[in-house]
């Protein structure tokens, strides 16, 4: 003798399934360890500085950086998980009255009631592991600072430095000579101006058209500025 079930039944399991699927997603694009326990025998120190951290974004970081609260994270990396983290093209709504800082691939986007003392940073592709390549670019930047306004530490960036260069980048027209020399770099550079078209994209464009345009770069000594001014994690 078969069992015949009502459809309906089918479709009631469906879709506590469906809502089930859908909590768990959320559950784990809020809070990147496997399950809130985790938090409860997390180490109390590295769990008062998860909590300090301002956005979610810079929280996820950190809570891969530190193995999920339970190995110490370099201070100078847990600065910059506080900064502010994001792939948005544009620097505007961060100057407005209520901040929006755009979402990443390491996490969402978030109001926040102002950016004062905070810079744009790096990471939203990717996390920062390891400070050795770090320093070594920034040591690498220094050959740079003759140059008004270009940022000698990408990973905490300005706001209002963003902003020029982003200006200066969407109002600058190459000539055809000078377009050749971007194009090439960007052939030979490791990733052009950035690895997405986040604001780091635009405004190192907007540098190497600087550089292109006022001070007559080549395209290798383009390439070796957007080499040394990764900010997409390590």
């Amino acid at each position: 003798m078969r069992l015949e079930i009502p459809t309906k039944y089918f479709a009631i399991g469906g879709t506590i399934a469906a809502i089930a699927i859908i909590s768990l997603v959320l559950i784990n694009y809020h809070l990147p360890i496997s399950d809130s326990v985790s938090l409860q025998h997390a180490d109390s120190k590295l769990l008062e500085i998860y909590n300090s951290i301002p956005t979610q974004t810079g929280k996820n970081i950190f809570m891969n950086q530190s193995k999920g609260l339970t190995k110490p994270v370099d201070p100078e990396l847990v600065d910059l998980d506080s900064q502010i983290i994001s792939c948005s093209a544009s620097v505007d709504s961060l100057l407005t009255s209520s901040p929006n800082i755009g979402d990443s691939c390491t996490g969402p986007g978030v109001n926040l009631d102002n950016i004062s003392g905070k810079y744009l940073s790096g990471q939203c592709c990717g996390v920062l592991q390891n400070t050795t390549e770090y320093h070594e670019h920034l040591e690498k930047l220094q050959q740079y600072s003759n140059i008004p306004d270009i940022p000698l530490n990408p990973y905490k960036t300005p706001v209002g430095v963003a902003k020029k260069w982003l200006d200066y980048d969407s109002k600058t027209t190459l000539d055809t000579s000078e377009q050749t020399v971007y194009d090439k770099a960007i052939k030979i550079s490791t990733e052009g101006p950035c690895c997405c078209h986040c604001w780091h994209y635009y405004v190192n464009e907007g540098v190497a058209k600087k550089l292109i345009h006022s001070y007559g770069y080549s395209a290798k000594q383009v390439a070796d500025f957007w080499n040394v001014s990764d900010i997409c994690g390590i």
